[in-house]
């Protein structure tokens, strides 16, 4: 046999190249896979905020008592919420001072019952003078008729009063209300019978206008404390 003859240098080095071609790797490539963002999302875009709810407004809070300054007189700051604060603080003063507990300070509803005393006595004198009318033989005879009406209204006044008084202590605002505004309209019917009759002479129009503006204090006050 004969020997084989080993290639030549240059065929050898072409032969290593390309067994070494063959045999290498093919070149890596990056492949940029993005995260799933759902089917609805686009890339880029902003999430989405939820829009907030509607609030519903809040009811609103029923009115409250005017605040007195520390150490005030009570009296004499709930007659400067009346519209007749020189005959609230006179008429208060000739009321009985209410009875009260030891330490225990006068509050609103306190000056609504004397300011409501004030009222029932009011009330009372002119009663007596409606009938003492109605009773005299100079009076007008067609004057008799009102005259009756007024006692009866003053003792409507004397009623409301009455109903009034029990609503404040049970602490029922609404009926103190309505009450104290059946008082004022009690006075009134008193001056109605007198004003369908211009010919007649208005012989209780004095004690009207005070019992009026007596009424009307008592409203003050009651809304000035809260009590109504």
């Amino acid at each position: 046999m004969h020997a084989m003859t080993p290639p030549p240098p240059l065929l050898a080095c072409l032969l290593i190249l390309l067994l070494a071609t063959a045999v290498a790797p093919p070149s890596a490539v990056a492949v940029c896979v993005p995260k799933n963002s759902g089917p609805h999302s686009k890339p880029g875009s902003p999430a989405t905020k939820p829009k907030p709810k509607p609030t519903t407004p809040a009811a609103p809070a029923p009115p409250k008592p005017t605040p007195l300054p520390p150490g005030a007189d009570i009296v004499k700051s709930l007659c400067l919420k009346t519209d007749y604060p020189d005959l609230c603080s006179s008429s208060l003063a000739k009321q009985p001072q209410p009875q009260l507990p030891g330490g225990k300070r006068l509050d609103g509803a306190g000056v609504l019952r004397m300011a409501m005393g004030a009222v029932r006595g009011k009330a009372g004198e002119a009663k007596a003078s409606a009938a003492a009318f109605a009773n005299d033989p100079k009076t007008q005879p067609m004057a008799r008729g009102p005259l009756h009406d007024c006692v009866e209204s003053f003792d409507d006044i004397a009623y409301s009063l009455d109903q009034a008084e029990k609503a404040l202590a049970a602490g029922d605002r609404g009926t103190t209300g309505t009450m104290l505004d059946t008082v004022r309209t009690d006075v009134d019917t008193c001056n109605d019978g007198f004003d369908d009759r211009p010919e007649l002479t208005k012989v209780m129009a004095k004690q009207d206008a005070e019992l009026a503006k007596l009424a009307s204090n008592c409203l003050a006050i009651a809304t000035a404390a809260g009590l109504r």
